[in-house]
């Protein structure tokens, strides 16, 4: 009997940790997303035959609609959605990992997609701010990494986007913020030649509900 109930006591922690991990690890659902039509973006810049668009989403809600998780923005993330449309006859190409969000001193990039779900899914954080080394949940990841905006190539005519991850430190005043901030896209280049298009800034403004700074 001692032997079975010192069995039962060893065995309890490694149960709790693997149901733990499965507690915080299922369920995970990919969210479809596709680029809307043109006219629905209100934040968008049109240069050489190119027009991209951002949606900023600047909630929790807003985030929640593409990516399965209710406190993305409360966490610390931004999806910052691109959508590229081509009236060419060319193929164009966007560098996600070039382009930033500009707002006075502030320049800042995306988190690759496993910095953005290790932020998201992490319990807790180091004395940093970072997330503390857990194992990754990877159905989010392979979610996120697919609709990550690394280098997006766009057919003649064509159409096409993905999301940029933006760092937040007061997601609590974010569409303020937001309201006096551009993104900045300097590297688009023309599939045919090589060469590079007119770098493209688009404020965030008109993105955003009535009263915050318009």
């Amino acid at each position: 009997m001692k032997n079975k109930t010192a069995y039962f006591l060893i065995l309890l922690p490694a149960t709790i940790l693997v149901c733990s991990a499965v507690g915080l690890f299922a369920g995970y659902k990919s969210r479809t997303w596709s680029v809307n039509a043109r006219e629905s973006y209100s934040a968008s810049l049109t240069s050489e035959g190119v027009t991209i668009a951002v949606q900023p989403l600047f909630n929790n809600a807003l985030a929640a609609q593409v990516f399965d998780k209710n406190d993305i923005v409360t966490r610390g993330i931004m999806p910052l959605a691109i959508a590229v449309f081509n009236d060419n006859d060319y193929e164009v190409e966007v560098d996600g990992m070039s382009i930033e969000l500009i707002r006075g001193e502030d320049r800042i990039r995306t988190l690759v997609p496993s910095e953005a779900v290790s932020r998201l899914f992490g319990k807790s954080r180091s004395l940093l701010g970072k997330p503390s080394g857990r194992p990754l949940n990877e159905k989010a990841l392979e979610d996120f990494d697919k609709k990550f905006l690394m280098s997006l190539s766009v057919p003649p005519r064509g159409k096409g986007g993905g999301f940029l991850y933006i760092p937040v430190y007061d997601s609590g005043n974010l569409a303020t913020y937001l309201s006096t901030a551009m993104v900045y896209i300097p590297n688009v280049y023309r599939q045919d030649d090589g060469s590079r298009l007119i770098f493209f800034e688009i404020g965030l403004n008109a993105a955003l509900p009535e009263g915050h700074g318009r």
